[in-house]
This record gives C-alpha cells, sequence and structure tokens, in this order.
C-alpha cells in the first residue's frame, strides 16, 4: 500500500466526481491520435498547480485547461472522465501506465512537437535556502553518479512504484555509522515515481518519514528517485538523513524559514524559483507529456 494521504484524499474527488457527474454523460475527446500539441484543442487538459506543468499547460491552445491541488487528483480526474488529459513528466507516465492499462500518454518532444521548454523547465535539482554551503557540496557527490546509474535507477524505481522487485540499486552508498550531522529533506513522498509512500512494508531502499516533531512516523516509509538521491548525498556527506512529508505549496517555505535543509523532490530549478531559493546542479530531466485515457 502506498501513499496514505494522497488515496485519501484522490477516494474523495472521485467521489465528489461522481455526484456532480454521474447524473448526465461526460463528453470526452479522443486525443489518442495527438501528434503535436495543436491537435489538442477543444479537450480538457489539467495540470498540478503551482509547477512547471502549469505553465506548460498555459503553452496548449484553445483547450479547457484546468489545475488541481495534489498530483493524485489528476489521475482520479482522469479516470473519471473530467478531464481528457494531464501533463507529467516521462518517468511518472511510464510509471502510471505500467500500473494500469488503460492509459497510455503522448510522447510529445520538448521544442519538437511538444512544449516550449528550456533545460532548467525539464530538470530536476535540490533546492536550498540562499546562501547555503551545501550546493558546492552537493554537486560535487552528484557529479558521481554516471548518466547509466541515473537512467537505471530511474527504471528501477518505475518498477519498484508498480510493485516488482529490486535486488540491488543502481547507486548505492555506506550510511555513516557516526553521522557528524543530520540532513533534513523534504519532499511530497506522493509523486512516484520521484518519490511516495511505502505503508508498513518498505520496498527495496525506502528510509522512514519523519513527522513534523522531528520523531519517525510509524508504519511510513519514503522511496523513489528523490529518495535514493537524497540518501546517497547524505552519506557522502556523512550526514544523517531526516525525510519530511510537505505539501508541494508549502516546500519552499520550509526551506527558506530552515525548517528543512533541502528540497529534493522533482523540483526544476526554473528562473522564477531561483530567485527564491539556491539549486544544486541538475540530477535528472525528462520530456513533458500528456497522459490520457484509452477509449
Amino acid at each position: 500500500m502506498k501513499r496514505l494521504l494522497t488515496l485519501t484524499l484522490a477516494l474523495v474527488m472521485a467521489l465528489s466526481l461522481c455526484l456532480a457527474g454521474c447524473t448526465g454523460s461526460v463528453q470526452k475527446k479522443d486525443i489518442s491520435g495527438a501528434k503535436n500539441l495543436a491537435d489538442l484543442a477543444g479537450a480538457k487538459i489539467a495540470a498540478q498547480a503551482g509547477t512547471f506543468h502549469a505553465d506548460a499547460l498555459e503553452q496548449i491552445k484553445d483547450v479547457k485547461s484546468s489545475t488541481y491541488p495534489e498530483f493524485a487528483d489528476l489521475l482520479t480526474a482522469l479516470k473519471s472522465g473530467a478531464i481528457d488529459g494531464y501533463i507529467a513528466e516521462e518517468p511518472t507516465a511510464i510509471s502510471v501506465c505500467l500500473g494500469d492499462e488503460t492509459l497510455d500518454y503522448l510522447k510529445f518532444k520538448n521544442n519538437d512537437t511538444g512544449f516550449t521548454a528550456t533545460d532548467a523547465d525539464v530538470g530536476i535539482a535540490v533546492a536550498l535556502k540562499k546562501g547555503s554551503e551545501l550546493v558546492s557540496q552537493i554537486n560535487t557527490v552528484l557529479a558521481e553518479i554516471t548518466e547509466e546509474q541515473r537512467s537505471e535507477l530511474m527504471n528501477q524505481m518505475v518498477k519498484l512504484a508498480n510493485g516488482q522487485k529490486v535486488e540491488t540499486l543502481a547507486i548505492s552508498s555506506e550510511t555513516p555509522a557516526n553521522p557528524t550531522g543530520t540532513l533534513k529533506v523534504a519532499m511530497e513522498c506522493a509523486y512516484e515515481p520521484f518519490n511516495w509512500t511505502d505503508l508498513n512494508t518498505p520496498s527495496t531502499g525506502a528510509v522512514e518519514i519523519y513527522d513534523q516533531n522531528g520523531t519517525v512516523r510509524a508504519g511510513s516509509y519514503a522511496n523513489g528517485y528523490d529518495v535514493q538521491i537524497a540518501k546517497y548525498i547524505a552519506d557522502k556527506l556523512g550526514l544523517k538523513l531526516e525525510i519530511y512529508a510537505v505539501e508541494w505549496d508549502s516546500l519552499l517555505p520550509a526551506v527558506q524559514a530552515g525548517t528543512v535543509d533541502a528540497i529534493i523532490a522533482g523540483m526544476s530549478p526554473t528562473e522564477e524559483r531561483a530567485q527564491e531559493v539556491d539549486f544544486s546542479s541538475v540530477y535528472y530531466s525528462s520530456n513533458l507529456v500528456v497522459i490520457f485515457k484509452k477509449n
């Protein structure tokens, strides 16, 4: 069982959508044959609020656009027919579609048939408080991870997110026996394969989640690509890792206030965010895609 909080929200969303739409038919546009963004005209396309996905949504002309506060809400809305598709990174689409054969995604290419995006827009980096000395230290650690390891690690996280077994992870590090400090990392723990929550039974490489009081949340474990990157960084720096589950809109305020040391949460180092926090070098890059439900 994964993502307890988002599962509850998804159930609530499903009920509300049914109450609103079960009395009449939902008009659906078939976007399965779309070759470029222009082909989505007339469709209902959504994205998660407060993300670059929401900014990218504005690039699609003549669509009925909407945003949802939680990423899990998008999947619920798609399955109910409330929307025709939603924007995501390709690894997320692969993971979602692997777990549900009724779903697929449009493999648009950034700046070609798809969204206009910079390397920063589609990259993912560690966010830290302005002036943090950790930036250079983290960059040194990230430089040790090869492109092959990054790609294989993502493949493994997709498998784990869908209940498949992985024996040995693509990157590994030794947890310090006597840590010199603590690295407090915030993420949603609700955006697989980048980060998610395991309940009771941790998957390979999962780590315990801490609550806001700094105590371990019993039976809750975080895993995903971001978690493994966080663990690797903490181990290499000789620090104890503490993962905190934080809602997306509260991530930047948390690191700015010093409540946590870093955000490792599938966050793009966009120009707008770089005015508020410092970013490490990019530790993963991906295309933006649109997930849809097959007819």
